[in-house]
Formats: C-alpha cells, structure tokens, sequence
C-alpha cells in the first residue's frame, strides 16, 4: 500500500512538472508582434540571427525588429539609422529616410548581422 502511495504521488509530480502551457497559446511571431507598428519590413530576431538577415526597402517605409527569443539582443545600424535594445518580446521600429545600405549588427553577439537595402 505505502508503494503505491509512493508511485501515486511521483506520477503526479511528474505530470504537473512536464504539464507545460495549460493555456494552449504558442509564442508570439514577429508578425504578431510589429501587428500595429505600421511597418512594412519585419525581422525576427531569435537565438543568434536576423531573419531575414537581408531585407529591402524603401523611402519612407518602417522596419520593424520583433524580438521572439529569450535573450536581449541590440540593433545596431551603419549611418544615420539609429538603433537600440531589443527586449525578449519588444519591438523597434525605424523608418528609413535615405537611399542607401545599411549594415546591420547586434551590439550583444558580434555573429549577428545583416543589411537593409534602401531604394528610393
């Protein structure tokens, strides 16, 4: 009897540890979260990369950078285009007044980069 006490009450820890989200909800997208910003231009930022690492604009349209992973990260643009820190589950969004490149990086991880090709 004391056994399967003892195998009851292990099963039941068991259970609620590897329960998970009882909400049913999944993590936020990038798309979910620039929803609103106006953006025409999104980028994921996730583990160690941009995705897409190269993006294409143009004059007067707004990138949007969702953060959708569990670490800070920065953007930090060549030029005129400022940047700033990124959060888990924050968004910056700049618009870009210029033709040009800009390169792309993360002030955080130096493996991070990427472009945005600005045309007029």
């Amino acid at each position: 009897m004391r056994t399967n006490f003892a195998l009851f009450t292990l099963l039941a820890l068991t259970a609620v540890a590897c329960g998970g989200d009882s909400t049913g909800s999944s993590p936020a997208t990038a798309t979910d979260l620039c929803a609103g910003s106006g953006a025409a231009v999104i980028v994921d930022v996730k583990e160690y990369a941009f995705t897409p690492a190269a993006v294409t604009g143009t004059v007067g349209q707004s990138v949007c950078w969702a953060n959708t992973g569990r670490m800070t990260h920065s953007v930090v643009p060549s030029g005129n285009l400022s940047g700033g820190t990124l959060p888990p589950g924050q968004t910056l969004v700049r618009t870009l007044f210029a033709s040009t490149n800009y390169g792309i990086s993360c002030g955080f991880h130096s493996t991070m980069t990427g472009t945005i090709v600005v045309n007029p």
